[in-house]
């Protein structure tokens, strides 16, 4: 590390360092907030019972923490752990009688909000599910009075379910509707609502979320009396995520009736984040906080700056490398072709294409028995396709296509004017033979039933010549035959199926290993070899054959 290096670090350092030591000094407002986490109503003809759980969340902000509240920094105030310093559960309950007389009860801290809810002599009861803690408690109605009801063996937890209608009705009343089987809804089990409705009994869960207006009303008729819940709940945020809890949900909670004795009572309303002291927050943190909380923000804040300092000081051109070899494949399949057209061409329509070695090549092909069928430029949907001109022969004795082409690549020198001479076979086997030197990339494009060979020295002669020998010893070693249909139409139909083949190729490559083997393939191209050969899975299936008929022959004496 040289000294220019080493002073920039250490600037660095100091920066970061005098960052965090601002961040640590400024000074802290320290509030606490409350909202509801649901309200579970259960009713019949007599009496009603309202419980109600709230959750109390602490946060102590100087500057900089408040500037994260923003949807802008909402994912880095998440990071930064800057969310809450503690956590309260609280449960309250209400019951509201015929009469209209309404009595408020808090229930004891550590009274479990869900669980099994039942009927006990009459009586309404919830009974916790099995909890880490033995201290956590359910709750049973009396008749006068909420007394706890201990945890009984572990059970399996289930989930609250929250339906979404403006004007509200009873849950019970659409049970049977909409429970089509045994299975239980994370409020009550079937087992449950059926106990509940055969005994009168109402019952309504609400989150917050029943409504998409600003309001949601649940009629609750006792006798002849009846009164209605009302829920006012916060609008849909816009304009980006925010992380602030008490901004959605439910506003407040009200109970009104022409019999309430106390007139519209407003059992609950959100009041925002209030400020506490720092010695009555600390005390909240101290009891309902996890121990060392406090200083989760600034060691987050700490090590995530230090963290990406490092990364991007030291690793950044490694860091570009990775994305770029991570994103290859994704690019690679974007510009192969998927389907290909055929329009026809004249040789005047490319100023830059070789036309004596087109002249050339065609009287020798002409001269082997070959029949022009077409001259035209290849045209993909792939959007870097370059321009080219290709001339297709076909052969009607040997069964054969042959193609002169050449490519214009964009911005370079056109590519030598060269030939190749083609076949399908049974099964989709295909066989080319080319006097065209490969391309280090065509590695990632192999198919196991294309089989090709490049034979760069060879004139037209001498390649149809290898290619007519080696397609019989194929045929002779697999057991199928040339497919003898010589048409444009028959050409074009195995043009669209390569290209298909080879983007199928191309996704199940695995480029961990097929990157390195195309720069290992540009460093060999750069001496030409008399022969280039892929017989994909042509060995291996030829193999497997003669062991078939050696097997048998061994069988048949």
């Amino acid at each position: 590390m040289d000294k220019k290096k080493a002073i920039s670090i250490l600037v660095l350092l100091a920066v970061v360092a005098a960052a965090v030591t601002t961040f640590v000094m400024w000074p802290k407002r320290y509030t606490v907030g409350q909202r509801m986490a649901q309200t579970v109503v259960f009713w019949n003809d007599h009496d009603a019972f309202l419980f109600l759980t709230l959750n109390s969340t602490g946060r102590s902000r100087n500057v900089l923490q408040s500037k994260l509240d923003g949807p802008k920094y909402a994912y880095l105030a998440l990071l930064a752990g800057s969310l809450s310093d503690f956590n309260k559960q609280d449960v309250v309950a209400y019951h509201l009688r015929a009469s209209g007389q309404l009595d408020r009860f808090s229930l004891p801290e550590k009274t479990v909000t869900y669980g099994p809810w039942t009927l006990s002599e009459g009586h309404l009861q919830l009974t916790p599910l099995a909890s880490i803690s033995g201290e956590w408690v359910g709750t049973r109605w009396d008749g006068e009075k909420f007394v706890p009801v201990p945890a009984p063996l572990p059970q399996a937890p289930a989930r609250a379910q929250s339906p979404s209608n403006s004007t509200l009705t009873s849950d019970d009343a659409t049970d049977d509707e909409n429970s089509g089987g045994d299975e239980d809804d994370g409020f009550l089990s079937k087992a449950s609502r059926k106990t509940f409705k055969d005994a009168g009994w109402h019952y309504k869960l609400l989150t917050g979320y029943e409504s998409s207006g600003a309001e949601a009303t649940l009629p609750i008729a006792l006798g002849e009396s009846t009164f209605n819940l009302t829920l006012q709940c916060f609008p849909v945020q816009k304009g980006g995520l925010r992380f602030d809890f008490l901004s959605y949900g439910t506003r407040n909670i009200r109970l009104s009736g022409d019999k309430l004795a106390s007139g519209p009572n407003t059992l609950w309303t959100q009041q925002g984040w209030q400020p506490v002291s720092k010695a009555e927050y600390e005390g909240l943190q101290a009891r309902y906080g996890r121990r060392g909380r406090h200083s989760a923000p600034v060691a987050s804040l700490i090590w995530l700056g230090v963290l990406l300092l490092i990364i991007l000081w030291r690793f950044g051109s490694w860091i570009h490398i990775l994305f770029t070899f991570a994103t290859m494949k994704s690019r690679v399949l974007k510009n192969m072709a998927t389907s290909f057209s055929f329009p026809p061409a004249t040789p005047a329509q490319f100023p830059m294409l070789d036309l004596e070695a087109l002249d050339r090549y065609t009287r020798v092909f002409e001269g082997m028995g070959f029949t022009r069928l077409l001259d035209f430029s290849l045209v993909s949907d792939s959007p870097n396709q370059p321009p080219s001109f290709c001339r297709l022969f076909a052969h009607t004795r040997h069964h054969c296509f042959g193609e002169l082409s050449q490519i214009f690549p964009k911005g370079k020198a056109p590519m030598p004017l060269k030939c190749s001479i083609l076949s399908c076979l049974q099964n989709f086997w295909t066989l080319s033979f080319s006097d065209r030197k490969p391309q280090a990339a065509s590695s990632l494009m192999r198919r196991s039933k294309a089989l090709g060979i490049c034979m760069p020295d060879a004139n037209p002669s001498e390649l149809l010549q290898a290619f007519l020998k080696m397609r019989d010893q194929v045929c002779l070693d697999l057991g199928i035959q040339t497919v003898n249909d010589d048409t444009l139409e028959a050409y074009i139909a195995k043009s669209q199926r390569s290209a298909t083949e080879m983007r199928d190729a191309v996704q199940s490559k695995s480029f961990v290993k097929g990157v390195p083997e195309v720069y290992l393939r540009k460093l060999s191209l750069l001496q030409t070899k008399p022969e280039y050969v892929w017989l994909g899975d042509y060995p291996k299936q030829a193999e497997q054959r003669k062991q078939g008929f050696n097997a048998f022959a061994a069988a048949a004496h």
